[in-house]
């Protein structure tokens, strides 16, 4: 990979690593599910151009946009208020091995003794970060952010039955689609709605402008052009950094705790995760 790819791919994960760490910031000052309803309706705006050259195949996207649009980042985000932002992002690495075990029963693939070892690795890493003290003591809060890891990665077997389609449209529907999924969940079962819109600050406003234009316009248009340009095996293993950054983007930003049971558990998930995403099997199945 030439050096300013590199970069560019490495600035990908770092954008996509710390967002866990916008987000925080963001839903404590918004109930989160108004957050991210509102977050939708400017990132449909945003990308109705890319939307309106691609209008087929719209209920598979429905299906997506509630499993992954609603339900995934209800339970995320909701989940983030109780649980540090460092320890969200290694509960949410539980996709890895979820998707893989679903893989097995969707379409038949081999996990072979390396991705095996690897499940029960980072299921173990992930036990481990969800009994460690503070953690424990917000038990429904970690347990809702591995519920939304499960759903991204059934989400994943949704999107690979939809085909190619263009990842800014893919978004762009999802968002609207989800947008009143979203908006109804949360008059429902939030409150201070008014209050929060009265007192967005600048924290709100980054969060928004963060997650649409740094996540998803420039983190999914740069990773998508860089899979057109790589084989995926190339590419793949520097999803690893993303959990790496967003655990130190916790713990520096908001000076989260780095004692030895969290990095413990941490490093027992990447071990685990390596294990998944650098068997050789998947990775010729990836660029396959």
């Amino acid at each position: 990979m030439k050096p300013l790819h590199l970069c560019l791919a490495v600035a990908v994960m770092l954008v996509w690593g710390c967002s866990f760490v916008v987000a925080k910031l963001a839903i404590t000052e918004m109930p989160p599910m108004l957050f991210m309803g509102i977050r939708y309706v400017m990132t449909g705006v945003l990308l109705l151009p890319f939307m309106l050259r691609e209008r087929s195949r719209l209920w598979q996207v429905f299906g997506i946009s509630v499993t992954l649009g609603f339900l995934h980042f209800a339970c995320g985000f909701t989940g983030l208020l109780g649980v540090d932002a460092a320890i969200s992002v290694m509960l949410m690495q539980a996709q890895v091995p979820f998707a893989a075990l679903l893989a097995v029963l969707f379409f038949g693939e081999k996990i072979g003794w390396q991705g095996g070892f690897g499940m029960l690795v980072a299921f173990v890493g992930v036990f481990l970060l969800a009994g460690e003290p503070q953690t424990a003591s917000a038990p429904i809060s970690a347990g809702l952010i591995v519920v939304a890891a499960f759903l991204w990665a059934f989400s994943a077997i949704q999107v690979k039955r939809l085909g190619v389609m263009d990842p800014l449209a893919l978004n762009g529907w999802v968002a609207v689609f989800a947008a009143p999924q979203m908006l109804i969940a949360s008059f429902l079962l939030e409150s201070g709605h008014g209050a929060a819109l009265e007192r967005i600050g600048p924290a709100i406003w980054f969060g928004f402008a963060y997650l649409i234009l740094a996540v998803t316009v420039f983190g999914y248009g740069v990773w998508y052009w860089l899979l057109q340009r790589y084989e995926v095996n190339r590419a793949l293993p520097l999803t690893l950094l993303t959990p790496v950054f967003g655990f130190l983007a916790g713990v520096w930003f908001l000076n989260e705790s780095a004692e030895f049971t969290r990095l413990f558990g941490a490093i027992i998930v990447l071990l685990g995760v390596s294990a998944i995403v650098l068997q050789p099997g998947r990775r010729a199945a990836a660029k396959s």
